[in-house]
């Protein structure tokens, strides 16, 4: 069932994603009177088709991308050279259909002799037309603009060059490539305003805690949601609670003391005073594993879990695992894995060795932290950046509704996925991650797979990181992407001078294989990590 739930949030995040790009390109294209000839949603073979106006409407196969088919985008190739006959549609004097290959068509109409044609006005002269022997006369006929090419199964509409990308002003072709990557960003802004309002921002004038888990320690010392923290104590600090903020406060002071003993909550329930005894966790981020930070000699290993971002590369620790040395170094508390991995600087080619117990033996395994460096440029789903480590009761504020902040909200997480993103790219390419780190279709569907099981909001948060993802990936100088053309255009603006167009051509053909042989290394890794094979 998950699954299911799971590729249908994949169909609608992907699909809604590549819709809005695509239909970026269409908007301008029709602004600017450039032919569409196929708007198509999906890549591989046509499962549904419809013709309306002059575009062919098309869903294809696979839902992992789409297409906007513009004339003049690509070489055009002449449909009619090295033909001798040809089959013509004739209606009120003019020229509405171009049959070719006229041995396999049996459509009843007349074939001619062409003699010469110019059906693309390169020229622009506003006259479109063909000669042709007509019995015994050469007549020349006036084509249509929007005359049909009919070939075998296939049919595509004629463009003359006033209908061509290539006619347009440097604004209008500009506008038509970069409309794809514009709209991802005001999908991003839409969705991330409308999560906003479905999960509402958090009250922090209460101490209410609200969206308790089982797994937290909060939730395992008894704390439900709907309770009043009044009063927090460690063995050196006492904290009166009023508001969020002084929880907040009470844990950095906790955790900047080092703090090694257990932590007594008052709260309230029902109006009715109450007190628990809870036993804080240190969550190694970059470690990719949570434990209970008590103050007994056992530092034990409680979930060992992807978190955000898929950052976790701990391939052979386990829940259960009790950790007694890290490089050597003996482990007494949760306090020394906790300085460990706060003052961890190593690069991401290092692994940390460990000893641990595991099922009454002692067992060498190694893990591989990620770096501070790493760390700090990734953020969570709430735009905030994730620490290497941290001690935490595992609780959240109530949350409420807010117009005004959603908007800001929307603003917040759309630039704080820009930056997020950006950060990722300079990762890339100065070799702090590797291709292994790249997700693709299969990664992105075991991705929202498990947002789907959180709800709406997070799913709507996730297609608005994944559109900004889309929009900046487009927006690479690459000749493939929208990027490439943009800097194709910024060439012609420098030199005066169009681009040789069939060494533009070749450049997107061989980028183009490049990105799909990517792509099928990025898959390959995806299906690893799925099978558990990869970290």
């Amino acid at each position: 069932m998950d699954y299911i739930i799971g590729l249908i949030a994949f169909v609608f995040v992907l699909g809604v994603i590549v819709l809005v790009h695509e239909g970026g390109h269409y908007f301008f294209t029709k602004r600017a009177n450039i032919l569409c000839r196929e708007f198509a949603f999906g890549m591989g073979p046509i499962i549904w088709k419809k013709k309306k106006g002059e575009t062919l409407y098309t869903i294809r196969a696979f839902p992992i991308g789409g297409l906007c088919a513009i004339a003049g985008e690509e070489l055009e190739n002449d449909p009619f050279k090295n033909r001798e006959t040809i089959k013509l549609k004739i209606e009120g004097g003019k020229i509405t259909g171009f049959y070719l290959d006229v041995e396999d068509i049996k459509i009843d109409y007349p074939i001619y002799k062409i003699i010469s044609y110019d059906i693309f006005d390169p020229e622009e002269t506003d006259f479109l037309y063909m000669e042709v022997v007509d019995g015994e006369m050469i007549t020349k006929y006036p084509v249509d603009p929007q005359a049909i090419i009919y070939e075998k199964k296939s049919e595509f509409q004629i463009a003359p060059y006033n209908r061509t990308l290539n006619a347009k002003t440097k604004r209008e072709r500009a506008m038509v490539m970069f409309g794809g990557p514009l709209m991802n960003f005001l999908l991003a802004l839409v969705v991330f305003f409308l999560a906003g309002l479905i999960q509402g921002f958090a009250n922090y004038d209460s101490s209410v805690v609200d969206n308790l888990t089982e797994e937290t320690p909060a939730y395992i010392a008894g704390l439900r949601d709907g309770d009043e923290i009044i009063k927090l104590e460690s063995s050196t600090i006492v904290q009166e609670v009023e508001v969020w903020e002084d929880i907040s406060q009470f844990m950095d002071d906790y955790q900047a003391l080092g703090e090694l003993s257990l932590i007594k909550v008052t709260y309230l329930r029902d109006n009715a005073e109450k007190t628990t005894t809870l036993t804080p966790a240190v969550y190694v981020y970059n470690g990719g594993f949570v434990g209970d930070y008590t103050i007994t000699n056992k530092v034990v290993v409680l979930l060992v879990s992807k978190v955000e971002n898929n950052l976790a590369n701990n391939v052979e620790l386990l829940a259960g695992d009790q950790i007694v040395e890290i490089e050597g170094q003996a482990v007494a508390s949760w306090g020394d894995v906790y300085h460990v991995f706060e003052n961890y600087s190593g690069e991401e080619e290092n692994w940390l060795r460990l000893k641990v117990i595991r099922e009454g033996k002692e067992k060498e395994i190694k893990i591989k932290p990620y770096s501070k460096t790493l760390l700090e440029k990734q953020t969570t789903t709430s735009g905030e950046a994730i620490p290497a480590v941290k001690v935490a009761m595992g609780i959240s504020p109530t949350y409420k509704f807010s117009l005004i902040k959603s908007f800001s909200y929307s603003g917040k997480r759309t630039l704080a996925s820009f930056t997020a993103i950006i950060d990722t790219f300079d990762l890339l390419f100065s070799g702090d991650v590797g291709i292994q780190n790249l997700s693709g279709p299969v990664g992105i569907f075991s991705l929202t797979k498990n947002v789907a099981s959180q709800g709406i909001a997070p799913i709507l948060n996730l297609t608005g990181l994944l559109s900004v993802n889309i929009g900046l990936l487009n927006l690479l100088p690459i000749p493939a992407l929208d990027g490439g053309r943009l800097l194709f255009l910024a060439y012609e603006a420098i030199t005066k001078k169009k681009p040789n167009q069939k060494v533009e051509v070749a450049l997107i053909t061989i980028t183009m294989l490049l990105l799909f042989g990517l792509m099928i290394v990025v898959t390959f890794g995806d299906i690893l990590r799925l099978l558990g094979i990869r970290g």
